[in-house]
């Protein structure tokens, strides 16, 4: 993990701004989606919304695997789950539209272009909510992007990133929520409300990664 980074938080708002942002540039393009693919598990959501917005029903979906702890990579992205007989015959001969989260290294999303070309699919595009300007791929449709690059944290992975981040923050220390909430901006650059980081705490503990207790009357956190 780089020593120190900045964070951002994309809510749910915020998410769903930027999937319409993907539809208006899918229909400038003029290009009409058959098949949505969401690229497991960061892409369900952009892929549900387009699917939602093309009154697609056809929603396939394939794992990809390449990031680990936050913002450290984990080794080179390969395809962790693939397609079906009945989904590899959807495929073919079809429009088909690639949806993922964002793009930071660009390896798994191309990988995922490889492997639905050789499935006999008649045009594959590719969609995210955010490409970061210093992947070398670009999709063909994004809704926001990232000339500054900055670890996204995203909604539906709150949980997953705030631990890590919050795992080292903690570290060897007893820190109070105050403490925790200051060292998050101080190290990421990244504000946390109290409720939210109230919540992954108390899920933290409920795993058994940190523990509470009172220290001159104070509640403060270690790890477990």
């Amino acid at each position: 993990m780089q020593d120190k980074f900045s964070c951002i938080l994309v809510d749910w708002n915020y998410a769903y701004d930027l999937c319409k942002d993907v539809r208006d540039e899918i229909k400038g393009a003029g290009f009409k989606p058959e098949v949505i693919v969401g690229v497991a598990r960061g892409g369900w959501y952009l892929a549900r919304v387009l699917c939602d917005f093309f009154l697609l029903k056809d929603l396939l979906s394939l794992k990809m695997e390449h990031w680990g702890v936050t913002a450290t990579i984990t080794g080179t992205a390969e395809l962790k789950y693939g397609f079906d007989d009945a989904a590899r015959a959807k495929l073919k001969d079809t429009r088909v539209l690639i949806a993922d989260d964002i793009t930071d290294t660009g390896e798994s999303i191309k990988l995922v272009v490889d492997y639905i070309k050789s499935m006999g699919a008649k045009e594959v595009r590719t969609a995210t909510l955010q490409h970061k300007t210093s992947s070398p791929f670009i999709p063909d449709f994004y809704g926001e992007l990232m000339k500054e690059w900055k670890w996204v944290v995203y909604i539906w992975s709150i949980q997953e990133d705030m631990m890590d981040l919050l795992g080292r923050v903690i570290a060897n220390s007893e820190l109070s929520i105050e403490e925790i909430k200051a060292a998050m901006d101080d190290e990421f650059d990244f504000y946390v409300p109290y409720h939210l980081l109230n919540e992954v705490l108390g899920n933290m503990e409920y795993h058994g990664k940190i523990k509470s207790k009172e220290k001159k009357g104070k509640v403060v956190w270690v790890l477990g």
